[in-house]
């Protein structure tokens, strides 16, 4: 199956902007910050987690 990447991003694209259209920049700074620190997390998660399985 292939993947529609610019269908994808333009749908990820339409998200972000609908979630932050009515922010102000600081508001948006934080929202940036906010969605990386949980992306940090899931990700580190996901290691510590990929880690103790055995191949």
């Amino acid at each position: 199956m292939p993947v529609k990447a610019v269908e994808m991003v333009r749908k990820i694209r339409d998200k972000h902007y609908a979630e932050t259209k009515d922010l102000s920049a600081g508001e948006q700074l934080e929202y940036i910050r906010r969605k990386a620190e949980r992306l940090s997390r899931d990700f580190q998660g996901s290691q510590h987690s990929a880690a103790g399985k055995v191949r």
